[in-house]
């Protein structure tokens, strides 16, 4: 009987150290998907500012082809 408790409190202390292991596992995941969610963002938000650039670039293109055509046609 007491060899009974003696195995089911060391049972329950190897759970207890197992769930710290757990904690400490989901814990340096959570951070992981932080650092993996804001590269993403950084990444989306640059994607976001080159497009706008590339945008701005092609308008400024065609202003300028029209420019050189307004000149040329005498208008």
């Amino acid at each position: 009987m007491l060899q009974n408790k003696m195995l089911l409190t060391e049972n329950m202390r190897l759970r207890l150290e197992n769930d710290k292991l757990n904690i400490d596992k989901m814990q340096k995941m959570r951070l992981k998907v932080t650092r993996l969610e804001e590269k993403i963002n950084l990444y989306k938000a640059k994607m976001s500012r080159n497009n706008k650039e590339i945008v701005a670039y092609n308008l400024l293109i065609v202003l300028w082809m029209m420019f050189l055509n307004f000149l040329v046609c005498g208008w």
